[in-house]
């Protein structure tokens, strides 16, 4: 299996090493961050988690308001087509409000995992 394992690698590359160079650009990130926060209290590391929860339900909340607007509405409507379309409209807002988050946890990703290395 040796000889062959060779062979693939070199006509293929080797898997850990593409797997590396991927997420290197993050752990670049991740260190960046590192220093800011190694000088942090205990209590200045759980303000952060707080401080990324906000930050996530800032970025949602045009979408959550115009979700529970629409939720109010529904309650109300006593036609079921109309009471349909709300909910439609409820379901694509929902589907908006979860790019929202990944895309928000995404960008503040190398800095609470900086956090939660810490911690740990």
């Amino acid at each position: 299996m040796g000889i062959l394992d060779n062979v693939l690698k070199v006509f293929v590359g080797d898997k850990s090493k593409k797997d590396i160079s991927q997420i290197q650009p993050l752990v670049n990130e991740i260190k960046k961050h590192e220093a800011a926060i190694e000088k942090l209290s205990h209590d200045e590391l759980r303000a952060k988690s707080d401080f990324f929860r906000k930050e996530i339900k800032a970025a949602q909340k045009d979408v959550q308001d115009q979700i529970d607007s629409l939720e109010k509405q529904s309650e109300e409507e006593q036609d079921i087509n109309k009471k349909e379309e709300y909910y439609n409209q409820i379901d694509k807002l929902k589907d908006d409000r979860y790019e929202i988050e990944k895309a928000t946890l995404t960008k503040i990703l190398p800095e609470a995992f900086a956090v939660m290395k810490e911690t740990a």
